[in-house]
């Protein structure tokens, strides 16, 4: 396991990481497998980037998440993801409960993290409560009603992203990525919002990815962070395609989710 367990921010407060390191259990379907995940060739990717909104931007974008000192990364990532393709569907912008994920999925009895497979696997097969059900950040408690909650707001495809390739295809192709990388102790954006080359100290962290993008010949991809919009440029930031050689729980590309009466709409263009 990694030895940084949390970060100080440059505004002096604290947020932890919680991406807990272990192999896969379970077999998933890989992006690019399927007809309907296409992996797209590298010729094609600076149009692609041409054709995206400049900057951080994103139509689909969710409010940032904070996770507000508690180690639930996972949950920020996955819950955030969801959001943005409950938008992309036409649902409309609904805050899920990131503390009702963590609440079953985190290692031992305290605030000790999670593993980011768990995290995907209830989302998909039993789902995650609103807030309006449980609070974002109350881990601790069990909730009435969010049993009854959770398969309203379920992933239903969920794919395997082993290298950057997969994730860059699936993030142009309309996916959200939740991505577990080594998070370094310098890892504070440019004025561009790229990460820099990693130095220091390492520990597991998970972040929402939603858009491709280049600089200098260099790819990347746009993610949202779970530390308030006060970090990064809005609490978004890239990371460049050289960052993705150190998998923590790996990367997943996540489309489609359960709308409130069960029927899941067609995907917007």
């Amino acid at each position: 396991m990694s030895d940084l367990n949390e970060i100080e921010l440059p505004d002096g407060t604290v947020r932890k990481l919680g991406n807990v390191h272990a192999p896969l259990a379970k077999a998933w379907t890989v992006y690019g497998d399927t007809p309907n995940t296409p992996l797209v060739l590298r010729s094609e990717w600076p149009a692609i980037v041409a054709a995206c909104m400049p900057a951080e931007q994103s139509p689909y974008l969710p409010p940032t998440h904070d996770q507000n000192g508690v180690g639930m990364c996972n949950c920020s990532a996955t819950t955030g993801a969801m959001e943005s393709q409950r938008m992309k569907q036409g649902l409309g912008y609904l805050k899920l409960s990131a503390g009702d994920l963590y609440n079953r999925i985190h290692v031992g009895r305290g605030d000790n993290g999670s593993l980011l497979e768990d995290g995907i696997h209830e989302a998909s097969t039993v789902g995650v409560a609103g807030v309006a059900v449980v609070p974002y950040l109350d881990w601790q408690r069990s909730y009435a009603g969010a049993a009854a909650d959770r398969p309203r707001f379920r992933v239903l495809e969920a794919y395997l992203c082993p290298e950057f390739d997969h994730c860059f295809s699936a993030v142009a192709a309309g996916f959200d990525l939740i991505s577990g990388i080594s998070w370094f102790s310098n890892y504070t954006p440019d004025s561009d919002g790229w990460l820099p080359a990693p130095r220091g100290k390492s520990g597991g962290h998970a972040i929402h990815g939603y858009k491709p993008t280049m600089r200098n010949g260099r790819y990347g991809i746009w993610h949202q962070n779970s530390w308030s919009d006060r970090w990064g440029i809005h609490g978004r930031f890239v990371i460049p395609e050289a960052c993705y050689d150190n998998a923590i729980g790996g990367w997943w590309a996540v489309r489609s989710v359960v709308d409130e009466g069960g029927v899941v709409p067609s995907l917007k263009a």
